[in-house]
């Protein structure tokens, strides 16, 4: 397996995993979730690193040479997966209420969606 499959397939989990996320969150909100629980937290805390990953292994990829291929806005989108949740954190100011759920959840299918968009934007499909 070459370092761009490689890369492909951490697209699919950042994709999958976040849209995991959004349903994880979605259940508990509309189940009556009154609190984010530290196992959404420490799977929101995930969302970044997975894409910084996915990040660390585009640069490699510009470094051999297969970044001049890419159209700019796929590196947007990368960028917008690593920082979402993060800023989301600094906006609501750690806030872990029954608002902060749905916010949450909505949030990361959208990151799902920025995944989604990153991969149709790679190689011009």
């Amino acid at each position: 397996m070459n370092i761009l499959q490689i890369h492909i397939s951490i697209a699919t989990a950042v994709i999958l995993f976040n849209t995991l996320l959004g349903a994880w969150g979605m259940i508990n909100f509309f189940r009556g979730a009154q609190q984010i629980d530290g196992n959404y937290w420490g799977a929101l805390a995930l969302s970044p690193v997975v894409g910084l990953i996915q990040l660390a292994l585009g640069l490699v990829l510009i470094g051999l040479g297969l970044g001049s291929q890419v159209r700019f806005v796929h590196y947007l989108y990368g960028s917008l997966v690593i920082i979402a949740v993060p800023a989301t954190f600094a906006f609501t100011h750690g806030r872990d209420d029954r608002g902060a759920i749905l916010i949450y959840a909505a949030l990361t299918l959208l990151t799902a969606a920025f995944g989604l968009r990153g991969v149709t934007t790679g190689y011009g499909f």
